[in-house]
């Protein structure tokens, strides 16, 4: 576990944190479970524990993730505890990631090698510059064919869509948000700002009823 100091004081407030000059192998020594941490091309980008907004939101998309690739059998919903190993020196961890079934990592394997189909990330004022200014191009230039990214914030979604060697980018602030990546897929944006979220199987219901019409 890593802990940012002020003084001797332990910085308890949202926090992201560069360490620069660090490899794979020192990154590995640095980082155990409890650590959440990337590495970029040389900075180990070190995170402050996620705020119950944050972790809210990314729990319940994930869910629905996961439970609607299950439910139709395309493949594994990781995130954001495992690490996505996108080439020599990039180790990120998006808050979630989809991989379709013919890639679908094993659970004896450390990490993912290579690029998701799909990768999530949920902003928020300690994350979104390296999110959207370090983690999207390294995402786009190894090839995700989809991002998304929640700002609850702003109270919108940007989708990137990757269409031959270039991405379309969408922003959503109502009504759904389909995905290509995730086949049948979609989410209503109200969801993501209601207090409390809704239940997620009532989601996931909706979800899959609208495929049967």
């Amino acid at each position: 576990m890593i802990l940012l100091k002020h003084g001797l004081r332990t910085v308890d407030k949202p926090y992201t944190a560069k360490v620069f000059g660090v490899d794979e192998d020192q990154f590995d020594e640095l980082v155990d479970e409890d650590t959440r941490a990337e590495l970029l091309d040389g900075v180990m980008i070190v995170h402050s524990p996620a705020t119950i907004e944050h972790d809210d939101v990314g729990g319940f998309i994930r869910t629905l993730m996961r439970l609607y690739a299950r439910k139709r059998r395309l493949g594994k919903v990781l995130g954001p505890d495992s690490l996505v190993h996108l080439k020599t020196c990039r180790l990120l961890a998006p808050d979630a990631y989809f991989v379709e079934k013919r890639r679908a990592p094993s659970r004896k394997v450390k990490r993912f090698e290579g690029a998701p189909d799909l990768t999530l990330e949920v902003l928020s004022p300690s994350n979104r510059d390296n999110d959207l200014l370090d983690k999207r191009p390294a995402f786009k230039a190894a090839g995700v064919h989809e991002l998304w990214f929640i700002d609850p914030g702003a109270c919108e979604v940007m989708i990137d869509r990757k269409r031959g060697r270039h991405y379309n980018e969408e922003v959503v602030t109502r009504g759904k948000v389909h995905s290509d990546a995730m086949p049948g897929f979609w989410i209503d944006v109200a969801w993501l700002w209601s207090d409390p979220l809704p239940d997620e199987l009532d989601c996931l219901e909706q979800i899959l009823g609208s495929g049967r019409r």
